[in-house]
């Protein structure tokens, strides 16, 4: 009898211990999961997921607290447990496009591309919202990346039909074109992403990249010099900047940019470089 109340005691207590890891308290988890999302905004990672983890404990089928919970594990470089995150979110909601997107961003850092290509993909095929740019313009980088232009350009296409006033979209367009050869269309689309945003610094650098390869050297130098004067840090473009003095026989003024750019970053083996070979010259 007394081995009978001993066994049913402790059958009582599993289960009061089960109830209690799954109590659900829809109030004290969106307590919490606002808390991890100001944390979140102030940078302050790890308190956000602590305060993540406790919405999850009070409502662990809330598919948003683990899509938030896996942006911020991502932004702190931990992509296995973001990866396990989003995988839960479309676990409790397979409808949710950005749960898709987000999947496929850390396969794509991975360097999984056909797994980022076909969670993308599915982003894409669920519904027609606004997340479907965002999904068409990744999907063209790929394509971009694997050097199939075409393909990249009829998606950036479609991604620009859902945001027609994203400037990166076109920057991305842009410079398909030109990687594709049609370098008419190129300046055509870099040329509406300026007129949209006239300091749009990687447009500006872009177009000093179509100028160079179109052999237009005079525009090209004042590209550069123009999306160095929106950025006066951007490297890349003192250095682009300096190759197309050098190609204009214009020594003195390559060499000034090249120690202007050194000044800013004066361990790049890149710029030192190219200002020894000017110096040398």
């Amino acid at each position: 009898m007394r081995n009978i109340i001993f066994l049913a005691l402790i059958t009582s207590l599993i289960f009061a211990c089960s109830s209690n890891d799954i109590d659900v308290n829809n109030k004290k988890s969106e307590s919490h999961y606002q808390l991890g999302l100001e944390f979140a905004q102030l940078s302050l990672f790890k308190n956000a997921i602590d305060e993540f983890d406790l919405a999850i404990k009070f409502n662990p089928n809330n598919p948003n607290i683990y899509r938030k919970k896996g942006l911020v594990l991502f932004a702190m470089s931990r992509y296995e447990e973001a990866k396990t995150n989003f995988e839960k979110t479309i676990k409790l909601n397979p409808q949710d496009t950005q749960a898709y997107i987000n999947l496929g961003i850390v396969k794509y850092k991975s360097k999984n591309n056909k797994g980022a290509l076909a969670d993308w993909e599915k982003a894409v095929a669920l519904k027609t919202d606004d997340n479907d740019g965002k999904a068409l313009n990744n999907i063209a980088n790929i394509y971009k990346y694997e050097n199939n232009f075409n393909k990249a350009i009829e998606y950036y296409k479609r991604a620009i039909t859902f945001e027609p006033g994203n400037t990166t979209f076109l920057n991305n367009l842009g410079n398909s074109y030109r990687l594709a050869g049609d370098l008419e269309q190129a300046e055509s689309t870099l040329l509406k992403s300026l007129d949209l945003d006239s300091n749009g610094i990687l447009t500006q650098f872009s177009l000093g990249i179509l100028y160079k390869t179109q052999g237009n050297t005079s525009k090209a130098i004042k590209s550069f010099q123009n999306s160095i004067q929106v950025n006066p840090q951007y490297t890349e473009a003192y250095y682009e900047l300096a190759a197309s003095h050098l190609k204009a026989k214009n020594k003195e003024s390559a060499k000034l940019s090249l120690e202007k750019a050194l000044q800013i970053d004066p361990a790049n083996e890149k710029l030192k470089k190219l200002y020894e070979q000017v110096v040398a010259s």
